[in-house]
């Protein structure tokens, strides 16, 4: 193929290639949504993956300096989306996404790991490439995308991007010599950057395996709470549920699930006045309000007064005491 072919080829078809990208990043969007819910994705990815597709002369000028024949098949990055996360951990949540769609053919280009594996003396550049290709010709956003298509996606952590952004243009496409001095210091923060990162990922395994006892009670209070109350009146607030349950972590006992479904066999009322607060009262449509009921009927109403870690939500507690006919010692 010719200059003069390729750069028709990239007028004709810009706009299926931005489609193409666009269409890869919803994609794993939605993935990702459907896995971990709306409100953890939008904060599992640190930086919008928004699709780029490659300038003309940038890709003119690539052809020129990497000799391609048939730059179609061969530039894999004439558009391109990032996205980046927390963690190295975090990495392999977005690969599984892409190795497990259906609707294309990915292929690893580039994984960090192989390569420290290969040069564990190297510190350099890191991230994992894909290149994704559609298995058949198909028609998006009312466009032609054709199986010759590539859109290569980076994965990265958001040391790894730092990294990348710094060197990027001045060390990898230099525009005039590097210095040694200057190829160590970049060596030697990449260094710390991998350290950093193992010991984030140690933190936060070390903060999962703490909590893991009140995060798998409230997937079963959630559970039961759908069940129970019906999944029309849940609208989970994770940060108001956690707040509670790390008050009345020492009450989070194997029996503790059985002595909340015993209380609302015992006292159907409860559940009534749950549903009928729910949609008006956010603190009713969180899971923890069962476990609220329980606490003011065994626990002593002047300390949960006090003690109560919800200091927004007094008047709700009051409001179930009242329920469970145990007087607040305060009208309202």
């Amino acid at each position: 193929m010719s200059i003069e072919d390729f750069r028709r080829y990239l007028v004709e078809n810009h706009a299926a290639y931005e489609a193409w990208g666009k269409h890869i990043a919803s994609e794993i969007n939605a993935a990702l949504i459907e896995q971990l819910g709306e409100g953890a994705a939008q904060l599992f990815i640190k930086v919008p993956p928004t699709p780029r597709v490659k300038g003309i002369e940038s890709a003119l000028g690539k052809v020129g300096r990497k000799g391609y024949n048939n730059p179609v098949q061969q530039m894999t990055d004439l558009v391109g989306v990032r996205f980046v996360v927390l963690l190295s951990e975090d990495i392999e949540t977005i690969c599984k996404i892409i190795q497990n769609n259906e609707q294309w053919i990915a292929v690893v280009s580039k994984d960090y790991q192989d390569e420290i594996e290969v040069n564990p003396k190297l510190f350099d550049y890191q991230s994992k490439h894909f290149e994704i290709r559609p298995k058949i010709n198909s028609v998006i956003s009312g466009v032609n995308i054709t199986t010759d298509m590539c859109c290569e996606v980076q994965i990265r952590t958001l040391l790894q991007h730092a990294y990348a952004e710094l060197v990027h243009d001045s060390v990898y496409k230099p525009v005039g010599p590097v210095p040694k001095k200057a190829e160590r210091q970049i060596a030697r923060s990449m260094a710390l950057m991998e350290t950093t990162d193992e010991l984030f990922c140690n933190t936060m395994r070390l903060l999962c395996d703490t909590n893991k006892p009140r995060n798998d009670f409230l997937k079963e209070l959630k559970d039961f709470y759908i069940n129970k109350i019906g999944r029309q009146y849940l609208n989970q607030e994770d940060k108001i549920n956690y707040c509670f349950l790390d008050e009345y972590r020492s009450f989070i006992q194997e029996d503790l699930l059985t002595n909340l479904i015993d209380l609302l066999d015992k006292k159907k009322y409860i559940s009534y006045k749950i549903q009928q607060r729910a949609t008006a009262n956010l603190f009713f449509a969180q899971p923890v309000v069962i476990f609220t009921y329980w606490l003011a009927i065994n626990e002593d109403s002047n300390k949960l007064q006090q003690e109560w870690p919800l200091p927004g939500y007094l008047n709700e507690l009051r409001m179930i005491l009242s329920d469970v006919g145990v007087s607040s010692g305060i009208g309202y």
